[in-house]
């Protein structure tokens, strides 16, 4: 597994990769984009492909802020746990630096699509 040591320059880059492969991992969730002030924190940072806002406080602490749609047979509040857990372990490993906080926002309930 790759460890880096603590203070050192990650890429954000790397960690939108983490988050997206936490999602992936989770299942039944998928991530969406940052509503209208991500978006616009987004275009500030210029980084407007991710799905995830990801700052640093004073301290070199992160905190990360995930939009995600739940498929509606899914129970919310234990895929929201799962993620928060997951995003915040797998980051403290690869950076060394401590998750303050992973903030998972679900906007919106995935509907199957009924056939005839």
């Amino acid at each position: 597994m790759l460890e880096l040591k603590k203070n050192a320059d990650v890429s954000t880059m790397l960690l939108q990769t983490v988050i997206s492969i936490c999602v992936s991992d989770i299942g039944g969730i998928r991530t969406l984009p940052p509503r209208l002030l991500g978006k616009f924190y987004s275009i500030i940072r210029k980084d407007h492909l991710n799905n995830a806002i990801i700052q640093y406080d004073s301290d070199d602490n992160i905190l990360v802020d995930i939009f995600i749609e739940v498929d509606y047979d899914q129970c919310i509040l234990l895929k929201a746990q799962d993620l928060q857990k997951l995003i915040k372990n797998e980051i403290e490993i690869i950076t060394g630096n401590t998750v303050k906080a992973v903030n998972v926002y679900v906007d919106r309930l995935s509907m199957p699509i009924k056939t005839n």
